[in-house]
Formats: C-alpha cells, sequence, structure tokens
C-alpha cells in the first residue's frame, strides 16, 4: 500500500508537476517545464516586436507619402 503524497508534492501535481523521486527524472522534470517557460516568454516577446514592427510599418509609409505630398506641393510653389 502506497502512502499518501507528502504536502510538498501534492503542490507539486497541482501545477503539472509530479516527481517520479529519482533525481534524474526530477531534472529532466525542471528542465522540460523551463524549456516550456522560455519557450512561452519568447513567443509573447515574438508576438510584442511584431506589432512593433507592423506599427513602424505604418508610420514609415505615412512619412513616405508626407514627403511626397511636400515635394509635390514644393514644386507647384517653385513652378507657380
Amino acid at each position: 500500500m502506497k502512502s499518501p503524497l507528502p504536502a510538498s508534492r501534492k503542490n507539486e501535481k497541482s501545477i503539472g508537476y509530479m516527481s517520479s523521486g529519482s533525481p534524474k527524472d526530477d531534472y529532466r522534470e525542471r528542465r522540460r517545464l523551463e524549456m516550456k517557460r522560455r519557450f512561452s516568454v519568447l513567443q509573447s516577446r515574438r508576438s510584442h516586436l511584431e506589432r512593433e514592427l507592423e506599427s513602424i510599418k505604418i508610420a514609415l509609409l505615412s512619412l513616405d507619402r508626407q514627403m511626397q505630398s511636400y515635394a509635390a506641393y514644393e514644386q507647384l510653389s517653385i513652378g507657380g
């Protein structure tokens, strides 16, 4: 008959971490969870950077249109 999990192990189960008891397995599980965490952080950062890049593209297009409009205005004012 197995004994119930100690309180410290109950918390591990509730957060998706369950140790098999082997230090090697514990290390692998911690490493897997850390890689998963880093992957999530990088995905979030990528998403933020993609949104920022899209905003920059829009700003550059707008500035380019303004510069073209100003150049056309200058041509008309010099020629007229």
